[in-house]
């Protein structure tokens, strides 16, 4: 949906490369994984007259400005409020020509004052579904330093995850995005930061990702795709980050290469073969799509063809 479309002002990334590589032109069923501003459901509706979408999304305000326009599709579209983690539970159609996961947020999310941006100066919740788990301002305020520590380092934040969880306890309470923002700005962490990044950055994200779990919920996605994918059928999962994008080509190599262990491994072994990597490289967004939506810069399109 581009950025004129009612109800969202977010630039869906890599929107041709998915179609081509969904194979949306010659039409079939489809299942986006995650609906954000709608802008690829809606782009693989239009690709053909006979296609249809089921679109999940565990963000209530998502599905509600994709409802807006929803009915130009009548039953061609069926959005659904879902995590990833009830994937099988949510969707009871099995055999999808097509599956599209976009990992990234959506510009709406990061305008809607709901703490994932640093200007925040409300509610620092940073929940996906603000009905379930536990808010980033619970989080922050009442963890302990060494269950902050373990989120920020699996987050990303590296070497300085330790001494940065003992400055936001002794910093606690916050009660904003912008003043959570302010005290990684002023702690040692921003003054090794290169000054083109906001130092909060990666510590936003590692919030972000423990709040929503991500990576368990990208995990159980992974888990499930091969139940509802039909032979033939493709997957294409675009990330942002490189915790991301590790889980998803950790995932892909290994059904590519199952059945494939040096003798010595001692390790779990898939089943089967059950597809194919394709095309090789990941795929990113070319210099004027980077230049139109900067967001797009650290897109990376992945896509995997299940066996016939």
């Amino acid at each position: 949906m581009s950025s004129g479309d009612i109800g969202s002002t977010h630039v869906p990334v890599l929107l041709q490369e998915v179609v081509q590589q969904l194979r949306a032109q010659q039409g079939g069923m489809f299942l986006d994984c995650t609906f954000g501003g709608g802008g690829h459901t809606r782009a693989i509706l239009d690709a053909h007259p006979d296609s249809w979408v089921v679109a999940l999304d565990r963000d209530s305000r998502a599905l509600k400005r994709g409802s807006a326009w929803a009915s130009e599709y009548g039953e061609r579209l069926e959005l659904v409020h879902s995590p990833f983690s009830r994937l099988l539970e949510a969707v009871q159609f099995r055999g999808f020509d097509g599956v599209l996961a976009d990992l990234g947020m959506s510009t709406d999310q990061l305008k809607e004052g709901r703490g994932f941006s640093f200007a925040d100066a409300e509610a620092l919740d940073m929940r996906m579904d603000e009905g379930e788990g536990v808010s980033a301002k619970e989080f922050l305020n009442t963890a302990s330093e060494r269950d902050l520590f373990i989120a920020l380092a699996a987050g990303g934040v590296g070497a300085m995850a330790r001494p940065l969880a003992k400055v936001l306890v002794s910093k606690r309470p916050f009660s904003s995005a912008r003043e959570l923002a302010d005290v990684i700005k002023g702690s040692q962490l921003g003054k090794r930061t290169d000054s083109r990044v906001h130092p909060a950055t990666v510590v936003f994200q590692a919030i972000r990702i423990h709040v929503n779990r991500e990576q368990e919920e990208i995990e159980q996605l992974l888990d499930s795709l091969p139940q509802v994918v039909k032979s033939g059928g493709r997957l294409a999962v675009i990330t942002f980050h490189s915790l991301e994008d590790k889980l998803v080509t950790s995932r892909l190599r290994r059904w590519e290469s199952a059945g494939s262990y040096p003798a010595s491994w001692r390790g779990p072994r898939e089943g089967s073969k059950i597809g194919r990597i394709w095309p090789k490289k990941p795929i990113v967004p070319s210099d004027e799509e980077v230049y139109v939506n900067p967001a797009s810069r650290s897109a990376r399109l992945r896509c995997f063809e299940f066996s016939d």
